[in-house]
């Protein structure tokens, strides 16, 4: 039981010593194990522990006479500081990692809002959660919460900077999109990492010398691909690369990248009602402090969207996040969730929806689960 006995202490509970019933390492995993069932609430954790009890007694080697109740839960979790349960998750998730990303790994960032945690009556905004995604693993590194007070995705940058100081990574790739087009780049290559980040026209200056100056050149390197997807869907793209010389940029810091990526979409959509095709092309840029062949910038920025697909869909449908309306405090909740989600990750489920209803079946393959 690593999890009970290593990390979970390293969480202070703010709770006075005299009269605690429930001591809050027990009601963290309790918590943690009822999500890894399908619990989405305080009171759905009150349930779990209910049915359960007598076997959480018998595993953990505890006597609890009966479950906290859901208002004892929520008091108990909702008092905690977001800061130092997140100090124990990323302990948690470099064990789990046991070599936490190998060089080179592809580090995927990125912002989500808990939809659900907005409040009119206190004049609070939606909590945003920032995330890094090791998307070898994959697993959930590390998270800063967003201040309520954030009403832009402006707020992002200084929380990617925040994140990539703090997990301190060397020789990784960090994968960001369009917003982090700026000084980010020299905070991630401080430690030796390197950026791989969309360029929009929000760096008007950084978009007009890269596409009129680069782009016109005869390219480096192209890579090709046709698909025939699912939902009548046929996707054709072409990536071209070109290197970048010093100086192509016109502030100091642009000189960091090394490569200029284009990506160009087609795509072929057919409407089963008008029983027509729908096209649609796209056109995409990209830069990265690395040089890259055509094929390998085409691998990472599909691989960018596991931030998408394998963790931020997860969260939102599968896990409930979306649906969930905890307005005090609901980072402790999402940080509960990515406890869950790692320990799904590690022993190998990518079914997570088929996985909660299993457990929920059957306890005792949560409790054989790795890492708990």
């Amino acid at each position: 039981m690593v999890l009970l006995k290593t990390y979970l202490p390293l969480i202070p509970d703010p709770r006075r010593s005299q009269g605690k019933r429930y001591d809050l390492p027990h009601v963290l995993l309790f918590s943690i194990l009822a999500i890894l069932s399908g619990a989405t609430s305080y009171r759905k954790i009150h349930r779990f522990i209910r049915a359960r009890r007598e076997q959480l007694n018998a595993w953990c080697g505890v006597a609890w006479k009966r479950a906290p109740a859901h208002t004892s839960i929520r008091y108990v979790l909702q008092g905690l500081e977001p800061a130092t349960v997140e100090t124990a998750f990323r302990e948690h998730a470099r064990h789990l990692a046991q070599h936490p990303t190998d060089a080179g790994c592809q580090i995927a960032c990125d912002g989500k809002t808990l939809r659900g945690s907005f409040d009119h009556f206190e004049d609070q905004h939606a909590v945003q959660l920032f995330s890094a995604l090791a998307t070898d693993t994959p697993l959930i590194l590390g998270h800063v919460l967003i201040s309520t007070q954030a009403t832009d995705k402006t707020h992002e940058i200084p929380a990617a900077q925040q994140l990539i100081d703090e997990l301190k990574l060397t020789d990784r790739l960090f994968t960001l999109d369009a917003l982090h087009a700026q000084k980010t780049v020299e905070r991630v290559r401080q430690n030796d990492n390197h950026l791989l980040v969309q360029l929009k026209r929000n760096q008007p200056t950084l978009y007009d010398a890269f596409v009129e100056r680069i782009v016109p050149q005869p390219v480096a390197d192209v890579h090709r691909t046709h698909e025939v997807g699912q939902r009548n869907r046929i996707e054709q793209r072409v990536v071209s690369v070109w290197p970048l010389a010093a100086g192509f940029g016109s502030e100091p810091w642009h000189d960091h990248f090394q490569t200029g990526i284009r990506v160009e979409r087609h795509t072929e959509v057919f409407d089963t009602r008008r029983k027509d095709w729908a096209e649609r092309c796209e056109t995409a840029y990209y830069l990265t402090t690395q040089p890259l062949t055509a094929h390998q910038a085409a691998q990472l920025i599909r691989t960018h969207w596991h931030v998408e697909n394998r963790l931020h869909y997860v969260r939102d449908v599968t896990l409930g996040e979306d649906a969930s309306r905890i307005r005090r405090n609901p980072g402790i909740f999402a940080l509960l969730r990515s406890f869950a989600l790692n320990l799904l990750r590690v022993n190998g489920i990518d079914n997570i929806s088929e996985a909660l209803y299993d457990n929920a079946l059957d306890f005792n393959r949560v409790l054989a689960y790795q890492g708990l």
